[in-house]
């Protein structure tokens, strides 16, 4: 039986055979990061990256171009005994999972980082390929978490939004800056609707533009919201002076966390869809079958939950994080 490909998790998620650090905070010598968003950034001095998250990292944290080593996807990278392969995730535009082979056995591992299943307008279509170790995001892990179809999903948001303009009432989408952000842009646009885009979300729709997303220019605002415009902005402006200041708004969180029955009171809004760039329970099962693995790592969010509902799946499975509940097969 082939040794599987070794992964420590003691310090963040780490491949000694290759000295790489995957998606840690932490800054090291050599680090793969999967996409742009903060939680998986780190000043690697070495970084593993697709071409689009490279272009996305200077413009969001000004990442030198001798930190970057960004690669196309599906072009094989010879690094020592190991063929490393980029593939598209699905999560936002350029996030990437990170396929090793062992050229010596065969012995193969796939890092997802955070993918979606379901296609969106903005991401790139993901792509699972068969490894024996699979190392997944669990963010949405329990059975509870089962999202609406991407139409209807955008039937809501729609809805949502013609009833304000109807009403002449200035529509509010709260996402983050980069990711959901440009899927509402690319959805109202689609629509016919005119958007007008937070700074912070304008430049990162620029950045995405930039690196080859195709997307319409955004429309920065500056003072007010345009009459028949939706305004775009991140979640955290909700409680500036200058959000408080604009009249006549109403509000609609984007999140997966919209599922949650007190979503509009969490958030603080009048709405909650659930647009979510994760995958949701089914769509986890989904990557799992695709992928076929032999083992399973779970890392993010209900990672002991969907590890123990592997295990009663019949796939070898735990959590990164550890504290696993095994379950034994008692005589009876």
């Amino acid at each position: 039986m082939r040794e599987p490909i070794r992964l420590e998790t003691d310090n963040g998620l780490y491949l000694p055979g290759l000295e790489l650090f995957l998606d840690v905070r932490t800054p090291g010598e050599n680090g793969f990061i999967s996409h742009a968003h903060a939680d998986h950034f780190a000043r690697h001095e070495n970084i593993l990256c697709s071409e689009p998250t490279a272009r996305i990292l200077k413009a969001r944290y000004n990442v030198a171009d001798e930190r970057l080593n960004p690669r196309p996807f599906h072009e094989p990278l010879d690094v020592g005994p190991y063929r490393l392969q980029l593939l598209p995730a699905g999560h936002i535009y350029g996030s990437s999972m990170l396929h090793i082979t062992r050229k010596s056995d065969g012995e193969s591992l796939l890092y997802t980082g955070d993918f979606k299943v379901q296609p969106s307008l903005t991401a790139e279509e993901p792509v699972f390929r068969r490894a024996d170790t699979l190392v997944m995001e669990t963010t949405f892990g329990a059975p509870k978490w089962i999202f609406p179809g991407r139409n209807e999903i955008t039937g809501m948001i729609l809805n949502f939004v013609n009833e304000c303009l109807e009403q002449e009432v200035a529509p509010v989408l709260l996402a983050y800056s980069l990711g959901k952000a440009q899927e509402a842009h690319a959805i109202l646009t689609g629509a016919g609707i005119s958007t007008v885009s937070h700074p912070a979300v304008a430049k990162m729709t620029t950045a995405c533009l930039d690196a080859g997303c195709e997307l319409s220019p955004p429309l920065t605002f500056e003072s007010t919201v345009p009459h028949n415009h939706v305004f775009i902005c991140p979640p955290n402006v909700i409680r500036s002076e200058q959000f408080r200041a604009i009249p006549n708004l109403r509000t609609a969180m984007l999140s997966g966390w919209a599922l949650n029955k007190n979503a509009i009171y969490r958030y603080g809004v009048d709405a909650a869809f659930p647009l979510s760039d994760h995958a949701d329970f089914p769509g986890l099962l989904e990557a799992v079958r695709r992928v076929s693995p032999k083992r399973v790592v779970t890392v993010h969010g209900y990672t002991r939950e969907f590890a123990a509902e592997l295990r009663r799946r019949n796939y070898e499975a735990r959590s990164a994080s550890g504290g696993d509940q095994m379950e034994f097969d008692l005589p009876r």
